[in-house]
């Protein structure tokens, strides 16, 4: 769920991994793994950066992923 909606977010702002990469001073790899899922727990700060650059609040990320639960 959360790479599902990472990667919903980054298509829905017309940005690839590599901007995202670019722009969060994070390695294209760990945007992959997150929206792969590879990587279903990423750190506060990757995932803070994230929010940052893609314009989303981590608690509202956080309702979404975890709303089911």
């Amino acid at each position: 769920m959360l790479a599902d909606k990472i990667r919903q977010i980054r298509k829905m702002r017309h940005l690839s991994q590599f901007e995202v990469a670019r722009r969060s001073g994070h390695p294209v790899s760990s945007i992959h793994g997150i929206e792969n899922g590879d990587n279903k727990n990423p750190g506060f700060k990757v995932m803070y950066d994230l929010s940052r650059v893609l314009g989303f609040s981590l608690d509202e990320l956080g309702e979404e992923v975890f709303k089911d639960d």
